[in-house]
């Protein structure tokens, strides 16, 4: 029998991550990706470390950038504010991914909110601290600086596909994202491995909570996703796509 809650428990605190885990997100960095494991460990000794909670802030859009973050565990939203004053979701990143920036890649200050969605651990990387790996490894600045600029284009993408779409075309979207960075194979299906609220979502897609019900229900209702208390599950990730004009590479796995 499927459980009642499939979400995955840590199985110690978050916010204090391993050797480990600082080694495997690093390893998944763009900018990191082909450095050897001794290259990445003498990376992760330049590297600052700090635990975060559920709903913390690690930086606000206009604040001076002083910090290049990795996501070592947890699971972090960037969002911005549109110009009717409501909040528009530009990305998720999970473990090994990076966010924020410093002058050194272009940037005098953040362009977005970061926050913490989960308890969690983040490895962050100062101006001081950065230079030196890139003394010892050059080719990173300019595989960060595209890295960097890609994910501006990608956000900017969002916020203009989002200010056009209907509210299914933005949760869509948004299960689809949160699938791709946090999704896990789960009999047959792709589980967003994070609690979600209905609330949540309605956040995040700039929606009323009520939409999103409605949405999911009937999502559920022709077996496009399975849902729980707190918890959702993509079933057929492909119809999502379509609803939300986009294309995926989401593949459900075989089922147990």
């Amino acid at each position: 029998m499927r459980r009642h809650t499939p979400l995955s428990v840590p199985e110690s605190d978050p916010r204090a991550c391993s050797t480990g885990a600082r080694i495997n997100a690093l390893a998944r960095v763009p900018f990191f990706a082909g450095l050897d494991h001794a290259a990445l460990h003498r990376v992760d000794g330049r590297a600052g470390m700090q635990g975060i909670d559920a709903g913390e802030a690690v930086y606000l859009a206009g604040q001076r950038a002083e910090r290049l973050y990795v996501v070592a565990t947890g699971a972090i939203k960037l969002t911005s504010t549109t110009s009717e004053g409501s909040e528009a979701l530009l990305d998720v990143l999970g473990p090994g991914s990076f966010l924020g920036t410093l002058p050194a890649l272009g940037a005098d200050t953040y362009a977005e909110d970061a926050w913490a969605m989960t308890p969690g651990c983040l490895l962050s990387f100062g101006a001081a601290q950065f230079e030196a790996v890139l003394d010892e490894q050059p080719a990173i600045a300019r595989r960060a600086l595209t890295a960097v600029g890609a994910r501006l284009r990608a956000a900017q993408e969002r916020i203009r596909r989002a200010a056009a779409a209907s509210a299914p075309t933005r949760i869509a979207s948004i299960l689809l994202l949160l699938a791709e960075q946090l999704g896990v194979a789960e009999d047959g299906r792709i589980l967003i491995d994070v609690p979600l609220a209905r609330e949540d979502l309605a956040s995040l897609a700039g929606c009323a909570s009520e939409t999103v019900s409605r949405s999911l229900a009937e999502w559920r209702r022709v077996g496009v996703v399975d849902t729980g208390r707190r918890w959702v599950a993509l079933r057929q990730p492909a119809v999502l796509a379509e609803i939300a004009g986009v294309e995926t590479t989401l593949e459900l796995p075989a089922e147990g």
